[in-house]
């Protein structure tokens, strides 16, 4: 019974100060920022070195080394959480940021990524760089920002070659959505179509043939979260789209 009273009281605690304004316990934007970031790259680590952490203990010890790292408490940060998820125009002040932080992140990353890719694909495939959209952005869930769209029919486009759309995620642990990737490749009197969730931060692939004898006209696609009234938001960084007159096998690295 003193247990259950204590537990009310700690949520009664948590109501008010959330309530009324933010808390001592309550991480400033610069250091929710500076925490999310790390954590977010945790995530992506893990997702793609998921053989370095098969239990959840190795996953917990990664996240407690940022909490250790920046000084605070797991409490603290689940503190932090709720405050911050009561106080959205707040919250996406602290993404703005994030976002940009990640853009330089990505700027400074591709040229080496973009290296270990062609490391793993051998010379005789042709492989063309054909992506003219942004290398990064920023998905929302709420209305009119949860799309990124692309059409490409400038491009030279023959018969009989293969594509593939890839990027990187980060956010996917923190988000109740999961992005939907739709790629499709246009030929005269129809359209070969893929669709794909996302389900997990790092590396995403998806790849379509044309076999068809005639050459297609354009390649095209989005990338989407389902609208919701709670905001959720994915970062999509180092995005790249290749042809090729043979399949493409890109690997994790």
């Amino acid at each position: 019974m003193f247990k259950q009273h204590i537990a009310i009281l700690s949520l009664l605690l948590v109501l008010l100060f959330t309530a009324c304004g933010k808390s001592s316990k309550v991480l400033s934007e610069k250091q929710m920022e500076d925490v999310l970031f790390d954590i977010h790259i945790a995530d992506a680590k893990i997702n793609e070195n998921y053989q370095d952490f098969p239990t959840e203990e190795k996953k917990h010890e990664l996240y407690a080394s940022i909490f250790k790292k920046h000084e605070i408490s797991q409490e603290q940060f689940d503190t932090s959480l709720i405050w911050y998820g009561a106080h959205l125009d707040v919250y996406l002040n602290v993404y703005d940021r994030l976002t940009k932080r990640y853009t330089v992140l990505s700027d400074s990353i591709t040229a080496r990524i973009d290296r270990r890719r062609m490391q793993t694909i051998t010379s005789d495939t042709n492989q063309i760089y054909i992506w003219e959209g942004p290398k990064a952005f920023m998905l929302s869930s709420l209305p009119g920002k949860n799309l990124i769209d692309f059409n490409l029919d400038t491009v030279q486009l023959s018969s009989k070659e293969y594509y593939e759309l890839t990027f990187n995620v980060l956010g996917i642990a923190d988000s109740i959505v999961e992005p939907v990737v739709t790629f499709g490749v246009g030929l005269p009197d129809s359209a070969i179509i893929k669709r794909e969730k996302v389900t997990g931060n790092g590396l995403f692939t998806i790849s379509i043939s044309s076999t068809d004898s005639v050459p297609p006209s354009h390649i095209f696609g989005d990338i989407r979260l389902a609208p919701e009234k709670k905001n959720c938001k994915v970062f999509i960084y180092d995005v790249g789209l290749y042809k090729s007159k043979k399949e493409i096998k890109l690997h994790k690295n």
